[in-house]
C-alpha cells in the first residue's frame, strides 16, 4: 500500500492532534472568511476577487506562462537522460499499484475533474470565437476546428499536466526518501533555515498550498452540481431548484468522503478503475455513433496544429489585465499551479517504486494525449453538430452557459437515452475522484503521515462539499453562479503564494534527481 502506517513520516508538530495543527486553520481560515464576506455582501466578494484576480494576472501571468514552458522541459529533460532510470522511494522501492491503476488513479485525480466539464464547452467558445494566435479565422466555420481544439489542447496539454505533478513530485519524493515528512514545506528544505522550516514559514507553506488546492476543487464542484441539477431537472417530477442543487452537492460528497475514507487502495482505486472503463466506453460509442472518421482526422490535424504553434501560444504576450491571454491561459496555469503542491505530494505517495522516466512519460506526455483525444470527442463532435446544424449546440451554450454543452451533444447523437446517463455518471465519478484526492491530500499535509487519519480525511471531504452547498445558496436566483465565478477568480489569487514554493523546484528537482541518480547507481552492483 502506497501509504502504509509502517512508513508515517511525522512532522515536527506530530504529537499534536490533528486539529491543532496550524496548517489545518491557514488553510481553513482564509475559505471561512471568504465565505463570510460573500455571504454578508455578494457584491463586495465578487469586486474583491474579480480585482485580485486582474492584478494577480498582470503581475505574474508572464512568470506562469515561463514556468510552465521551462518546468515541462526539465522534466522531460530529466526522463531522457539518464537519471531517468532514478527508482522515486529508493533502489528497493516498489510499486503497490500495476500500471493500469497506477494510470487510472493519475487520470482521474489530477485535471479530470476540471477536464470532463470543460472537454464539451471549451472547444465550442474557441470555434465560435478563434483565439488571436489564429487571425483570419473565421469564427464557426470549418476553418475553426482545428484552432479550437489546438487552443484546449494548449490548456489541458503537455504544459498542464507538468505544471501538476513532475518537478514538484520527484522534488517531495526524495526529499521525503531522506526523511522529510510529505509536505509542500519539504519543498523549502536546503533553501531556508531549518527552524523556519520546521516552524512558522513551514507552517504557512502547507496552509497556503491546502487553500489553493481546495479553493480549486471547489469551483468545478459547484459548476458540476448545476450541471448535474439542470440535467435532473429534465427529468419527469423534478424541477432544477436551489433545493435540487444542494441534493446533488450532498451525494457528490457522500460518495468522494466515503471514498477518500476508504483509502487508495480500496476507494480511490476502485472509482478510478470504474472510470476508465466507463470513459472507454463512452469514447467508444462516440467514435461509433458520432462521426468516428470526422473525429480522428481532426485530432490529428488539430494535434499537429498544437505542436506547431505551442511557443507561439504558451508565450504570447500579456499585456493587458483584460486581455485573452489572463481570461483564459493565464487562469488555467494559476488554477492548475495553485495544485501541484498537493497533487505532487499525492503523485510521489502512489508513485512510490516509479522511475522518474516512467512519471514524466505517464504524467507529461500520456495523460494529456488522452485527454486532448477526449476533448476531441466532446468537444469536437459538438462543432460536428453545429457545422450540419447551425444553433444545435450554440443555441444551449448561449442560453444556458458551459454546464449545457454536454447534454446538447449527447442528446442529438443515436442511443441519446443510454448516452446522456453514462455521461452524467462520468460527471460524478470524475468529480468524485478529484475531491477524494484533494481530501486525502490535504489530511496528508495537516497531519504529516502517509496515511492520514480517516477522521482529517473525512473533515476536508466535508469542507469542500459544505463550501460548494454555501457558496451555491448565496445567490440570489436559481442557477446563479456568480459565486462560483467569484470563487474561479480567487483561485488565481490563492495561486499566488503558491508560486514560489513551485518555482523552487525547477532548481531542486533536477539537483536533487542528479545526486540521488548517482547514490543509487553507486549502490547498484
Amino acid at each position: 500500500m502506497p501509504f502504509a502506517p509502517d512508513s508515517v513520516t511525522s512532522s515536527p508538530n506530530a504529537p499534536r492532534p490533528w486539529w491543532r495543527q496550524p496548517p489545518l486553520w491557514i488553510g481553513a481560515l482564509p475559505l471561512v472568511l471568504f465565505l463570510i464576506l460573500a455571504a454578508a455582501d455578494l457584491a463586495a466578494a465578487r469586486a474583491f476577487t474579480e480585482s485580485g484576480k486582474a492584478i494577480s494576472s498582470a503581475l505574474l501571468g508572464s512568470l506562469w506562462q515561463w514556468m510552465a514552458v521551462v518546468l515541462f522541459l526539465i522534466a522531460v529533460g530529466l526522463a531522457i537522460s539518464p537519471i531517468g532510470r532514478l527508482r522515486l522511494g529508493g533502489v528497493d522501492a516498489r510499486p503497490s499499484l500495476k500500471v493500469f491503476d497506477w494510470c487510472a488513479v493519475l487520470i482521474c485525480t489530477l485535471l479530470a475533474g476540471g477536464g470532463v466539464f470543460w472537454s464539451a464547452a471549451e472547444p465550442l467558445f474557441h470555434f465560435q470565437t478563434p483565439a488571436p494566435y489564429f487571425a483570419g479565422i473565421e469564427g464557426s466555420t470549418a476553418a475553426a476546428v482545428d484552432p479550437a481544439l489546438a487552443v484546449s489542447f494548449l490548456h489541458w496539454g503537455f504544459l498542464a499536466w507538468a505544471l501538476v505533478a513532475t518537478t514538484v513530485t520527484i522534488t517531495l519524493s526524495i526529499r521525503e526518501r531522506r526523511g522529510e515528512p510529505l509536505r509542500p514545506r519539504s519543498l523549502l528544505v536546503g533553501l531556508l533555515p531549518r527552524t523556519w522550516v520546521e516552524g512558522g514559514m513551514g507552517d504557512l507553506a502547507d496552509g497556503v498550498s491546502v487553500v489553493a488546492a481546495i479553493a480549486g476543487t471547489v469551483g468545478p464542484l459547484g459548476f458540476l452540481s448545476l450541471q448535474l441539477s439542470h440535467a435532473a431537472g429534465q427529468l419527469p417530477g423534478l424541477q432544477d431548484s436551489a433545493s435540487l442543487q444542494s441534493l446533488v452537492v450532498v451525494l457528490l460528497t457522500a460518495i468522494f468522503a466515503s471514498s477518500t475514507v476508504s483509502g487508495i487502495q480500496r476507494g480511490i482505486k476502485w472509482l478510478s478503475e470504474l472510470n476508465v472503463w466507463l470513459t472507454l466506453a463512452m469514447a467508444a460509442g462516440l467514435l461509433l455513433l458520432g462521426p468516428g472518421l470526422w473525429l480522428m482526422r481532426h485530432f490529428l490535424t488539430a494535434f499537429g496544429t498544437y505542436l506547431l504553434n505551442l511557443p507561439q501560444m504558451a508565450l504570447a504576450a500579456n499585456s493587458r489585465p483584460d486581455n485573452w491571454v489572463n481570461g483564459w491561459t493565464v487562469f488555467y496555469w494559476g488554477w492548475f499551479l495553485g495544485y501541484a503542491p498537493l497533487m505532487g505530494l499525492f503523485t510521489a505517495g502512489v508513485s512510490r517504486g516509479r522511475s522518474v522516466r516512467e512519471l514524466v512519460l505517464a504524467v507529461a506526455i500520456l495523460c494529456p494525449i488522452v485527454t486532448n483525444l477526449w476533448f476531441t470527442l466532446l468537444g469536437g463532435t459538438g462543432m460536428a453538430l453545429e457545422l450540419s446544424n447551425s444553433g444545435s449546440i450554440s443555441g444551449p451554450l448561449s442560453d444556458n452557459g458551459a454546464a449545457a454543452a454536454l447534454l446538447a451533444i449527447l442528446g442529438q447523437l443515436p442511443l441519446a437515452w443510454l448516452l446522456i446517463p453514462v455521461g452524467l455518471v462520468l460527471v460524478v465519478l470524475f468529480m468524485a475522484t478529484s475531491a477524494d484526492s484533494m481530501s486525502y491530500a490535504a489530511a496528508m499535509v495537516v497531519s504529516g503521515q502517509r496515511t492520514p487519519p480517516a477522521l482529517l480525511r473525512l473533515f476536508w471531504a466535508l469542507m469542500i462539499g459544505s463550501l460548494t452547498l454555501v457558496l451555491l445558496r448565496i445567490g440570489s436566483g436559481l442557477g446563479d453562479s456568480t459565486s462560483i465565478d467569484a470563487l474561479q477568480a480567487f483561485i488565481v489569487i490563492t495561486a499566488v503564494p503558491v508560486t514560489p514554493l513551485v518555482l523552487t523546484s525547477l532548481w531542486s528537482a533536477p539537483r536533487l534527481a542528479w545526486k540521488e541518480w548517482r547514490q543509487q547507481e553507486a549502490s547498484t552492483p
